[in-house]
C-alpha cells in the first residue's frame, strides 16, 4: 500500500473505511499520515513537534487522538536544555530529578518531557493544527474513545510518587475537548491498563490485579469489567490460573499484528483475549457472567495477535514449530478445528516446504527436589514436573550421538512454546540437538510456580535445567562432551551461574547478562521495581544476598569457553554487565570472546538490524562449532 523508503507502522482503517491512517517518519518525525483508499498519495494530517507515538479513531471518523511528548510553550521554558544537531557549541549536561535516567529501546538519556493526549480533526487538511487534552506531570497512555465520541479513556499514574510506582496505573476517562480534569475510574495498589471498550458504551474491559505488599516477583495480570454507568468494576474469567494477553517467547518480529489486546464481541456480551498455558498461546472467550472457555485447540504453536469482525470471523497471526508466522482465516464456530482454518498469507511458503524446518517434541521431566517453592517461603517435599521441548536435526539417526545446545530463556517470568523461533531451527540444521525448556520461574503454570524464584534466583531454577539434560542424555543420543549451553537476559545470567557450577558444558554464550546484583539496581532503567520485587531490601543494605547470586562470584570455577554478546544501549542489563564478566573472565586467563553491538538496545537480537542479528548468529555458530567440533553432513539454512 505504501512505498516510501521511510518507516510505516500502527496502521488504522477509519470507522467508514474510505481511509487507511498510519504513523511514518517520512517527514523526519513520526507523524500520522492518511491514505485514502479512493487514490493518491498519503497526506501529513500531524505535525507535532516531537511526533506520534499512538492514535485512535473517534467513532464517526472527524477525529483522531494520539499521544505525543510535545510540550506547551508554557512547559519548554520549565524544562532542561536540550542539544542542538546542528550547534558545533559543547552539549548541555543532562539534568533531571526523577529516579529513572534511562529506558531501553530509548537511545540517551531519559526525556523530560511528558506523554500527553491530542486530539485533531480529519477535515482539517494537512499538517493540522492540534489540541492537547490532559495536563500535568504524568505520562498518559492507551487512548480509547467512548462510544458516542464525547470522552476519552486512557490510563496513567497521576500520583505525587508515580516514579516510585510506575505500575500502579489507573483507568481515567476526561472529555474529548479537554474542558475538565481526568477523573479516575479505578483505585487500587495494582496496574489497570489496556482499556477496550464495549461496542455499545457500556463496558470497558481491562487487565489489572492487587499488588501485594511485599510486590511478588510475578503476578498474572487478570481480567476486568468495569460499568460505565454505574462505575462499578468486577472480576471476568473468575478462577481463570493463566496471564491474560500472555505469549510465548519468540525471535520473529513479522508479520506483527497489533499485539496482544482485548477484542469485543460485536453484541457487547464477550470479550476475546490471548493466553498461554504450558507452551501454547490460545483464544479464549470471556463472558458478562464470569465464565470463559477456550476457543482454539492447538496441540502446538500458537497464536500472536487477533482480531474478530462483527459478523463472528477472526484474522490471526498464526506459528508453529516448523510454521513461520502467516496470517490465518476463520469463523469462530471453527475456532476448536484447525483444519477449517484458511491461509491468507504464504509469505514463508518455500522454506515451510523445504523440509529443513523440524517439528519440537514434547518432554516432561522430574525437576530438582526444591528446597522453598512458594512466595510466603512455606517448604515443600513434592517434586515439580517441568516440561520442555527438543528439536532434532533434520534426518536424524537414533543410533548416532549428537552435540547438544541447551538454550534458557530470560525473564525469569516468560516461557518457551511451540511457537516458530528461527534460531533454534538454525542450530537443529547445524546438526545440534536443541533443548529448550521451562524451569521453575516460568509463566504459563501458574503463579506459584512462577514465584518460586521470588528472593533464590538464580537457585532451584538451575538444577531444574540440569535435570532437563540429564532427561536427554539418558536416551542415549548425545556426545556429552560436546555440548553448549547459552541464554540471553535472564538466560545469559542462569548461563553464567550454570558455569559457575558445573563444568559439564563444552562451550556457553553468555548474552546481555546480570553477572553482578550489587551493582545491576543502580544502572539499571527499571533499577526500582527490580530492587523491591526481586531482593528483600537495597544491595547496600543486603551486600551478602546480592553477591552470593551474582554469577561473578563464582567466575573461578569457570571452565567452559565463554561468548559474551552485550549490546552498547542496552539499560535493561546494562553493559556493565558484560564487560565485568568478561574482564574477569579475560584477568583470569580463561577462555573467553566479547562481541559489543553498537546502536543496539536489550532485545537486538528479536528487533534489531538484521545485519546484527546475522553477524550475532554467525559468532554463535563459530564459537559453538569451534568448542563442540564439526559437524559432518550439516544443511545450511
Amino acid at each position: 500500500l505504501t512505498a516510501d523508503p521511510a518507516e510505516d507502522l500502527l496502521p488504522r482503517w477509519s470507522p467508514d473505511g474510505t481511509r487507511l491512517a498510519f504513523v511514518s517518519n517520512r517527514s523526519g518525525k513520526r507523524q500520522v499520515h492518511v491514505l485514502e483508499v479512493a487514490g493518491g498519495e498519503p497526506w501529513q494530517l500531524t505535525a507535532v513537534e516531537d511526533g506520534v507515538a499512538n492514535f485512535e479513531w473517534s467513532p464517526d471518523g472527524t477525529r483522531l487522538a494520539f499521544t505525543s511528548v510535545t510540550p506547551l510553550p508554557e512547559e519548554k521554558e520549565r524544562l532542561p536544555p536540550e542539544a542542538d544537531p546542528k550547534s558545533k557549541q559543547a552539549k548541555p549536561p543532562f539534568v533531571t530529578e526523577r529516579l529513572r535516567t534511562r529506558s531501553d529501546g530509548t537511545p540517551g538519556w531519559a526525556s523530560a518531557k511528558r506523554m500527553h493526549l491530542w486530539t485533531v480533526r480529519t477535515d482539517a487538511g494537512p499538517k493540522a493544527t492540534a489540541t492537547r487534552v490532559t495536563r500535568g506531570d504524568y505520562d498518559h497512555r492507551e487512548p480509547q474513545w467512548s462510544a458516542d465520541g464525547t470522552q476519552l479513556y486512557f490510563t496513567s499514574v497521576r500520583k505525587p510518587d508515580a516514579d516510585w510506582i510506575d505500575t500502579d496505573t489507573e483507568l481515567y476517562v476526561v472529555p474529548a475537548d479537554g474542558s475538565a480534569e481526568p477523573r479516575a475510574l479505578t483505585d487500587r495498589r495494582g496496574p489497570d491498563e489496556t482499556p477496550a471498550i464495549s461496542p455499545d458504551g457500556r463496558w470497558i474491559a481491562y487487565t489489572g490485579f492487587d499488588e501485594r505488599k511485599p510486590p511478588a516477583s510475578y503476578t498474572q495480570p487478570r481480567l476486568y469489567l468495569l460499568d460505565t454507568r454505574t462505575g462499578a468494576s468486577r472480576p471476568l474469567a473468575v478462577g481463570f490460573d493463566r496471564a491474560i494477553l500472555d505469549g510465548t517467547i519468540s525471535d520473529m518480529g513479522a508479520p506483527r499484528g497489533d499485539g496482544a489486546r482485548l477484542v469485543w464481541r460485536a453484541d457487547s456480551k464477550a470479550v476475546y483475549f490471548q493466553s498461554a498455558d504450558r507452551g501454547q498461546a490460545q483464544v479464549y472467550e470471556a463472558t458478562l457472567d464470569g465464565k470463559y472457555r477456550q476457543l482454539t485447540q492447538l496441540s502446538q504453536g500458537e497464536v500472536r495477535a487477533f482480531d474478530v469482525s462483527r459478523d463472528g470471523r477472526v484474522a490471526a497471526v498464526h506459528s508453529g514449530p516448523a510454521q513461520p508466522p502467516e496470517l490465518r482465516a476463520f469463523a469462530l464456530r471453527d475456532a476448536a478445528r484447525e483444519t477449517a482454518w484458511r491461509p491468507v498469507t504464504a509469505f514463508n511458503a518455500a522454506l515451510a516446504a523445504s523440509g529443513q524446518l523440524v517439528p519440537y517434541e514434547e518432554i516432561w521431566y522430574e525437576g530438582a527436589k526444591p528446597s522453598v517453592t512458594t512466595f510466603d517461603g512455606q517448604a515443600k517435599s513434592e517434586r515439580q514436573w517441568i516440561q520442555g521441548w527438543i528439536l532434532k536435526p533434520p534426518g536424524f539417526e537414533a543410533s548416532r550421538r549428537y552435540p547438544l545446545v541447551l538454550y534458557i530463556h530470560g525473564g525469569p517470568h516468560a516461557m518457551y512454546g511451540t511457537g516458530f523461533f528461527h534460531e533454534f531451527q538454525l542450530l537443529a540444521n547445524r546438526g545440534y540437538v536443541v533443548l529448550i525448556t521451562n524451569p521453575r520461574g516460568s509463566t504459563g503454570y501458574g503463579e506459584e510456580f512462577a514465584n518460586v524464584v521470588q528472593y533464590r534466583y538464580p537457585g532451584d531454577d538451575y538444577h531444574d535445567l540440569m535435570a532437563g539434560v540429564d532427561a536427554v542424555v539418558a536416551r542415549g543420543c548425545v556426545d556429552t562432551k560436546r555440548m553448549a549451553v547459552g541464554g540471553g537476559s535472564g538466560g545469559g545470567l542462569l548461563t553464567s551461574w550454570t558455569i559457575g557450577h558445573t563444568d559439564r558444558f563444552a562451550a556457553a554464550l553468555v548474552e546481555r547478562a546480570v553477572t553482578n546484583w550489587h551493582t545491576f539496581v543502580g544502572t539499571a532503567d527499571s533499577n526500582y521495581w527490580f530492587a523491591t520485587r526481586w531482593f528483600r531490601d537495597f544491595p547496600w543494605r543486603d551486600v551478602p544476598n546480592h553477591l552470593d547470586r551474582s554469577p561473578l562470584q563464582v567466575v573461578d570455577a569457570v571452565k567452559t569457553p565463554v561468548l559474551v554478546l552485550h549490546n552498547a544501549d542496552d539499560f535493561r542489563t546494562p553493559i556493565d554487565q558484560g564487560l565485568q564478566y568478561y574482564a574477569a573472565l579475560k584477568m583470569l586467563r580463561k577462555p573467553a570472546k566479547l562481541a559489543v553491538f553498537p546502536d543496539s538496545s536489550h532485545g537486538m537480537s528479536r528487533n534489531g538490524r538484521p545485519s546484527h542479528r546475522i553477524t550475532r548468529l554467525e559468532l554463535i555458530l563459530d564459537w559453538f562449532g569451534r568448542h563442540t567440533g564439526e559437524i559432518k553432513g550439516v544443511r545450511p539454512l
